[in-house]
């Protein structure tokens, strides 16, 4: 308990807790995400992702995962976002529970999802090409890496990339599902990697893949947004608080709470015009 202490106070230390204007930025840009990808070139985001401007589409045909990239040259800000499940090939990686080791950094000696690995692997080259090219330009820019549900899972697995590659960023999910074994979760607390966990009331997705069965722990730090839409910070010690989405067990959960965040819907036509 004392090690996941002092690993899971890092991101405090570094990002000084969550900003809350950027949870809603991440969380309208996310909902952006669900937006038919041919279209997104030409959306206008709005309400809190107001500022922000679309400037390229990620996408992998293998996996379906599709994202963008956008600049908020007001605030100097890069987003990466990824879209949530919404085909049946996002359904089958969501399926794909069998952990494989996590190579990315073999000092890990840890696992992960094989479906939500592999979406990250094989987007990741898109990426960093587009962070690069933008962080060319604007070298002073700060990224924020973003998802709902399993885009959410795909968003911390990218950032983690990106740390790999000397670039550093926020993480704002909301929805998120366990990624990896406990082993996968402490190595995350460790890094210096300002990242945020949102989970809403009785969403049932934060419950998945489960811990006992599956050997499956979430990272540190959650933000826990109940049933009236307040918000609560979670353990700074533990990935998985008991006094917050924890409350509830799996039988308890249900897909209602899912779709709402920050009493936003994640959805295209209630993030963008």
């Amino acid at each position: 308990m004392y090690s996941f202490f002092l690993l899971c106070l890092m991101p405090l230390m570094y990002g000084l807790g969550y900003n809350l204007n950027t949870a809603n930025e991440g969380v309208w840009l996310s909902g952006a995400a669900y937006c038919n990808k041919e279209g997104y070139p030409n959306m206008k985001l709005i309400g809190s992702a107001t500022g922000f401007k679309y400037y390229e589409t990620l996408y992998d045909k293998s996996t379906d995962l599709q994202g963008y990239t956008a600049v908020n040259s007001n605030s100097k800000q890069i987003a990466v976002v990824f879209r949530g499940s919404a085909s049946i090939s996002n359904w089958l990686d969501d399926a794909e529970v069998i952990q494989v080791p996590y190579q990315t950094f073999p000092e890990c000696n840890c696992k992960v999802h094989t479906g939500f690995y592999k979406s990250a692997k094989n987007i990741y080259s898109q990426v960093y090409s587009s962070v690069r090219d933008i962080l060319d330009v604007y070298p002073s820019y700060s990224v924020l890496v973003t998802g709902h549900s399993y885009g959410a899972a795909v968003a911390q697995l990218v950032a983690m990339e990106l740390l790999s590659s000397k670039i550093a960023s926020s993480v704002y999910n909301y929805g998120q599902p366990r990624i990896g074994n406990p082993a996968y979760a402490k190595f995350v607390n460790a890094k210096k990697l300002d990242l945020w966990r949102f989970t809403h009331h009785k969403d049932m997705v934060p419950h998945v893949p489960p811990i006992t069965e599956l050997n499956y722990y979430h990272s540190c730090r959650e933000v826990y947004e109940d049933q009236n839409h307040a918000l609560q910070m979670c353990s700074a010690t533990e990935g998985e608080d008991p006094k917050c989405a924890d409350q509830f067990a799996l039988y308890q959960t249900d897909t209602t709470d899912h779709h709402i965040y920050l009493n936003h819907a994640l959805e295209c036509d209630a993030s963008t015009v």
